[in-house]
């Protein structure tokens, strides 16, 4: 996807998207602010929140930090931040802003944080955010297994996203850059009904196909519990 037509995507996207985030149940937030105190990134006088969407880490990170630059190519996305998180200490800059300008600027930041950034994806830009920082943090999701809806769906681009993590490591440890990691598991439980199951794949299979799935999924039960086990994997490198 082009800068200009992902600009366009993520302006578009970036409602639905913040409601997404807005929902989810997870404490992946708190959970990284532990770890960085544990590893005494936090206190930080400034500190990059980089292709920031719509500022889910914001209110978390909020506290420890003296100056707050949210960086997006979003104009959406900052608007949101803009509109939802408070800033009542007035140390929150809003920074629309590309990845590719971000790394051709001189500036040298103490700390650049990136949460499932969709841009870095080869050797070249990863180096080139690592020279930019004193310590680069990198959060991304690198596992997500279902039991009710996943074994019915392929979706290789979403398992080649799953493994940018371990591209991200080995390019780091080629270069002979030291980086340690930190994984955060989650468990996440939802009551699906005959209806809804069928009706989510109403477009994908036939209703011979459902029906023979329905009984494989649900047996005689009306209803089922989904399990969804998510991991996440920080990467610290200083």
């Amino acid at each position: 996807m082009e800068e200009e037509e992902a600009i366009l995507f993520w302006d578009g996207f970036a409602q639905d998207y913040a409601q997404i985030q807005q929902e989810s149940s997870l404490q992946i937030a708190k959970e990284v602010v532990a770890y960085l105190l544990e590893q005494q990134v936090f206190p930080i006088s400034i500190f990059v929140d980089f292709a920031a969407g719509a500022g889910r880490y914001i209110p978390a990170f909020y506290p420890y930090v003296n100056e707050y630059y949210a960086i997006d190519f979003s104009k959406e996305m900052l608007r949101i931040i803009e509109e939802t998180i408070d800033d009542p200490q007035n140390k929150l800059h809003l920074i629309q802003q590309s990845q590719s300008d971000f790394l051709t600027t001189d500036q040298h930041w103490p700390c650049i944080f990136m949460a499932m950034n969709p841009a870095l994806r080869d050797k070249k830009t990863l180096l080139q955010l690592r020279k930019k920082t004193d310590q680069l943090i990198i959060l991304r999701t690198i596992a997500e297994v279902e039991n009710v809806f996943q074994p019915f769906e392929e979706d290789p681009v979403a398992e080649k996203e799953l493994q940018l993590n371990t591209y991200y490591k080995k390019w780091l440890s080629e270069e002979a850059i030291e980086w340690r990691s930190c994984q955060f598991e989650y468990m996440v439980k939802e009551e699906i009904d005959r209806d809804f199951f069928h009706l989510y794949f109403e477009d994908e299979y036939s209703l011979e196909q459902r029906k023979q799935m329905v009984q494989r999924i649900f047996g005689e039960s009306l209803t089922v519990e989904s399990h969804t086990k998510i991991i996440f994997e920080l990467l610290l490198s200083r």
